[in-house]
């Protein structure tokens, strides 16, 4: 099979897939970037916008603990229990080594972007045939960390910077290394066209998620001076291509007639997700103070998004002994 004709599912819903994403996040790029973050929040709160990421976090939770749905070795149970030491790590390390905490949050966030993305190409390379090649599959893990390199680089070298509560570790970065950084994210795309010339066609599909990759982790930061809005937008605009899959892997999954009513789960799993987190927001606040909410809500994002990074390297792995034609391999 020539890779030029395969699809992720098909033509138009790759394309969507990263135009629809770009077209979700572009309003906030303008809109901070054109008049800062001040000005900007009064039209569009930030508040608003780092709740984006917990709705295909859930997404993902959805999947991953349920048991008709998660196929990997690991488990529902073994999630929760690593879900719970999880947890007891981010409340030792708030407490005693916060910056840290914000710090990994950072550097895992970068990886588990590109690692989506190079998930994706590997579904391609399989579908090409191409899927037991080791130098294509260096290549492609290559080319998708090249734009997360180049965003580490570049936050270190404008720091120092806090997220959230914290101050962020960051190093000297010269400026002939950051120039390389961004030279190699074109680079790695070339290399990867030219070592695929002789051996199969170019494949749209895949330039497409590789220019998607760069704009996810690349966008926000060379428009916008704020550590949490970057990493916000970045995770929509990953976070919208996610939830774009699993609808699609959930109507594959029913094989129904009638693919809006097989979203139902999903969409009320979000749903009740999402109001149990403002609700126990709202009660901490009522009882307490709103700095206890906000607290709350710090040690809930640490608890919730960043196992969702750990989550999905699980459950979208393949197990040893079954081959599924349609699994992302993601770690």
């Amino acid at each position: 099979m020539r890779s030029s004709t395969v699809w992720l599912r098909s033509p138009s819903f790759d394309v969507s897939l990263q135009v629809g994403a770009l077209i979700a996040i572009a309003p906030a790029i303008l809109l901070y970037a054109s008049l800062g973050v001040t000005r900007a929040s009064t039209l569009l709160p930030l508040a608003s916008l780092v709740t984006i990421p917990f709705i295909h976090v859930f997404g993902s939770f959805f999947f991953a603990f349920s048991k008709e749905r998660n196929e990997s070795a690991s488990s529902p149970a073994r999630l929760g229990v690593q879900w719970a030491a999880w947890a007891a790590a981010v409340l030792m390390l708030q407490a005693f080594a916060p910056r840290a905490l914000a710090t990994l949050a950072l550097l895992y966030g970068g990886w588990h972007i590109l690692r989506q993305n190079f998930g994706f190409l590997r579904e391609l390379a399989g579908r090409a045939g191409l899927g037991a090649d080791r130098t294509l599959r260096r290549l492609d893990l290559v080319a998708c960390a090249a734009p997360a390199v180049a965003l580490w680089l570049f936050i270190s070298a404008r720091g120092p910077w806090r997220f959230l509560t914290a101050d962020v570790h960051h190093l000297a970065v010269p400026n002939w290394l950051l120039a390389l950084a961004f030279a190699a994210v074109p680079a790695t795309v070339v290399l990867r066209e030219r070592w695929l010339a002789g051996r199969s066609a170019s494949s749209s599909a895949a330039l497409l998620l590789l220019a998607g990759n760069s704009v996810a982790l690349l966008a926000p930061a060379l428009f916008i001076h704020d550590l949490l809005l970057i990493y916000t937008l970045s995770a929509s605009y990953h976070g919208f291509q996610y939830l774009g899959y699993l609808v699609t892997r959930e109507r594959e999954r029913s094989g129904a007639d009638r693919p809006t009513a097989v979203l139902l789960p999903l969409g009320t799993a979000i749903l009740y997700s999402m109001f149990a987190l403002f609700a126990a927001l709202a009660l901490v606040g009522w009882l307490f103070s709103p700095a206890a909410a906000e607290q709350t809500l710090l040690v809930a994002w640490y608890v919730i998004v960043p196992f969702h990074y750990f989550v999905d390297g699980r459950i979208w792995r393949r197990r040893p002994a079954r081959v599924l034609s349609n699994t992302i391999e993601a770690r």
